[in-house]
């Protein structure tokens, strides 16, 4: 009982309590901090960029100040995460919190899924977009010559997007959730509240997104609950969990398609993942001697 109860300890992907008042703390600044932002160029009081998140970007149609705040304001997940720890565990619990970011203990399987299932959303449902609407969006990135157009979209969502967010919502919400619900349940409320996070994004200048905001949500939990998957069984790895995060923001702009099609592909996937792992942890059951005889029965420090 003993040994069960100290391998239990040992899951970075978890928590002992979901310390209430500290995940509403974070959610508050997390949300306070990207709602600022994003108001200033909402009512006017920045200026967006020209062309910003698109190829036509006019790095000189906005200020120094605009500038500054544009790219700091997805960080709120990660800046609360840090704060919110530094608050309630102090210097150690900040190292602890980086040291799972940088931590390059991924193995080859688990870096291979995050390379491999964002391809596998996309590149089917950009084919099933093209034939069945009959029209292909044509792929430049695909010309030899440009191999940039694969590399540089996949860093900078490393360090927008990936690394701007994931402190927060799986380095810190994530492992808190699933000391209360089961990870298929957590994945689900985290996506919600993910969802919650980007509505500003909907009313930005100079062109406020026309899509629905509630299909784009489904598509959101759905992405949490892989990168849930992806999180669990590297035992709460946040370095896996960003460069998740990017690959699959870098892959829907390598392979357009709309909502629809990236559902008929998403849905399968998941559900594919949940009969196979189980929807109470998402990581495959193993046997009393396989748990300590593997490679994570070694002692993990807690969070």
């Amino acid at each position: 009982m003993l040994m069960m109860e100290s391998r239990a300890s040992d899951k970075q992907y978890i928590t002992r309590d979901i310390e209430a008042r500290n995940l509403l703390l974070f959610l508050i600044i997390a949300f306070g901090w990207s709602w600022f932002c994003w108001g200033l160029f909402i009512f006017d009081v920045l200026t967006m960029p020209i062309g910003a998140g698109t190829s036509e970007l006019e790095t000189g149609s906005a200020g120094v100040i605009d500038w500054i705040f544009l790219l700091l304001s997805p960080f709120g997940p990660t800046f609360s995460a840090f704060i919110v720890t530094w608050k309630n565990k102090g210097k150690m619990g900040i190292k602890r919190l980086w040291k799972r970011f940088w931590n390059r203990d991924i193995g080859y399987k688990w870096f291979s899924m995050i390379i491999i299932i964002p391809i596998l959303v996309f590149a089917p449902a950009y084919l099933l977009f093209g034939i069945i609407e009959g029209e292909f969006t044509e792929l430049e990135w695909m010309s030899f010559a440009a191999p940039e157009l694969i590399i540089v979209p996949i860093i900078m969502n490393i360090f927008h997007g990936g690394s701007s967010e994931e402190f927060g919502w799986r380095g810190y919400s994530l492992p808190r959730l699933q000391a209360k619900w089961n990870a298929l349940g957590s994945s689900i409320i985290l996506g919600i509240i993910w969802a919650l996070w980007h509505i500003p994004l909907w009313y930005l200048p100079p062109n406020p997104r026309t899509s629905s905001f509630i299909v784009w949500m489904g598509k959101v939990i759905l992405l949490s609950i892989l990168l849930t998957w992806i999180f669990n069984n590297t035992n709460g790895n946040i370095l896996a969990a960003v460069l998740t995060h990017a690959m699959f923001n870098a892959m829907s702009d390598l392979f357009p398609s709309s909502n629809l099609y990236q559902y008929v592909v998403r849905i399968p996937v998941v559900l594919i993942i949940i009969l196979i792992f189980g929807y109470k942890t998402l990581i495959r059951e193993q046997t009393q001697d396989q748990s300590c005889n593997g490679k994570n029965s070694r002692p993990q420090e807690r969070l």
